[in-house]
């Protein structure tokens, strides 16, 4: 601001200046208004340096790091996790942390030590979120980030954190195997929060650098478009009549009933594998689900199983179960073997075969991890529900391993 007083008159600058200063202390004024969330965190930030800049007292300064401090204990989970459970949002937090700490040491003024302690547990939780791209996953309003920006991010946190890889507070759990990345929203209950989307039991699935089942992110400029991203169906995931996990809960903004019933993680042999069950559809159908998801410990060998389970409670009678696994526009499909498996050719090599227990079908999809709205396909795997009620279970069995050998050998076998 002062570079671009610099070449005006006394006059103009000393009015910039003091307009300026009416602007921090009306924001200063007004810090306890209805804006929450990142919201507050970039007006705190805007207000700190505002401050600093203009030499206002320390007594000022000090009061707006000790409301950074109370929005820190509401906002962060124990876990390092925003309370947002998006890793977009989430990264914004931490360089606005280290953007503050960096101005306050620039003119003598130190940090507290819990303030570091809150940026190397939120950089753990952000490692979680990094695919083998070194770029984000797509969970809650999110996209990729570039990664430059997200290695200059854990650069500057000054300790060495690993990352986490259960993160219940905010709802996550990530398994590393080989050169293999599996990153799994475990919910945390009924979302509160309106930008979150519903995407309880999703998962990403990337090895090396290679992106292969994905979610498909959101478009921060298309109000309508962002919107239509937050249902399941946008999720890798399982829906019920294509209706969103958590619709009946979402028009009760003031319900406290927690849909996620039991989250258990374990290794089996050197494998690993988690297991989510939850009472998304229990409003409306009566069922219960359990995501079943199992990973190799060499990472090449990934399978799920959806179990759906009728407890005996009044509800609409549902048609089918459709699990849909959103694949990133690098990654080729086919369906193989008359249509009893799929062969996934990603542009980095390598091939992948995902086969089902069920009804196997290729549909289109679409693609926003970036700022290009792109054109990819989906696996859909469906199951008729209608007879849930005599059944009282109905299981759906999937599987996608790593192939090896030609295209010519590994389309026919």
């Amino acid at each position: 601001m002062i570079f671009f007083c610099e070449s005006a008159s006394d006059d103009f600058r000393n009015r910039v200046l003091e307009s300026t200063s009416k602007q921090i202390t009306h924001g200063l004024n007004d810090i306890n208004s209805n804006v929450s969330g990142i919201k507050r965190i970039r007006s705190l930030k805007g207000l700190i340096i505002g401050c600093i800049a203009l030499n206002f007292s320390e007594e000022r300064i000090d009061r707006l790091q000790r409301l950074l401090y109370k929005e820190l204990e509401s906002q962060i989970f124990l876990d390092g996790g925003h309370t947002s459970r998006s890793p977009s949002t989430h990264i914004e937090f931490i360089m606005a942390l280290i953007d503050i700490r960096n101005i306050l040491r620039r003119h003598g003024l130190e940090t507290s030590e819990d303030f570091q302690i809150y940026i190397a547990k939120m950089s753990r939780m952000l490692r979680l979120w990094r695919h083998g791209d070194g770029k984000l996953a797509l969970f809650h309003n999110s996209q990729e980030n570039g990664k430059p920006l997200i290695d200059s991010v854990l650069g500057q946190v000054e300790s060495q954190q690993k990352t986490i890889y259960s993160a219940d507070q905010t709802g996550f759990h990530k398994i590393s195997a080989g050169s293999s990345n599996l990153i799994v929203d475990t919910g945390v209950g009924v979302n509160s929060n309106d930008e979150n989307h519903d995407s309880l039991t999703a998962f990403e699935f990337s090895t090396g650098k290679q992106r292969l089942i994905v979610n498909c992110g959101t478009s921060p400029g298309n109000f309508e478009l962002r919107e239509a991203l937050k249902v399941s169906s946008a999720h890798s995931m399982l829906t019920v009549d294509d209706k969103s996990i958590g619709m009946v809960a979402r028009k009760e903004p003031n319900s406290s009933r927690n849909l996620v019933t039991s989250i258990t993680r374990k290794l089996v042999d050197g494998c690993s594998l988690i297991e989510i069950t939850h009472e998304g559809y229990g409003e409306s159908y009566g069922l219960t689900h359990n995501r079943n998801l199992y990973l190799s410990a060499d990472g090449t060998d990934l399978r799920g199983e959806e179990t759906l389970n009728y407890s005996g409670a009044p509800g609409v009678i549902p048609g089918k179960a459709v699990v849909r696994f959103h694949l990133h526009p690098r990654v080729r499909a086919s369906l193989v073997q008359d249509g009893s498996s799929i062969l996934l050719r990603p542009t980095s090599g390598g091939f992948w075969r995902f086969k089902t227990d069920s009804a196997l079908a290729l549909e289109e999809s679409l693609y926003l991890g970036t700022a290009i709205r792109q054109r990819t396909e989906q696996i859909t795997v469906v199951r008729s529900l209608k007879d849930i009620r005599e059944k009282k279970r109905v299981v759906v069995r999937w599987a996608l391993s790593k192939e090896s050998g030609s295209v010519s050998r590994v389309g026919q076998s």
